[in-house]
């Protein structure tokens, strides 16, 4: 069953909210905590992916792709 607007919302927030943190290490381990979650929430691995790619395309200049 697809979400209503306010379940976007309130999801939309909730993301801002876990990335919306001074330290960019902190950042980048919570997206990635959350990318993985989702992928296996989605259980759909190519779906997921493209998104990622998909993310990356609209991303100005080259971002970086080093795993620390």
């Amino acid at each position: 069953m697809p979400l209503s607007q306010q379940q976007l919302d309130d999801l939309l927030e909730r993301l801002i909210a876990l990335t919306n943190v001074p330290d960019p290490e902190a950042q980048r381990d919570s997206l990635a905590r959350l990318s993985l979650l989702l992928i296996e929430a989605v259980d759909d691995a190519a779906r997921v992916q493209a998104a990622v790619d998909e993310m990356l395309a609209a991303q100005p200049g080259t971002p970086a792709l080093n795993i620390p």
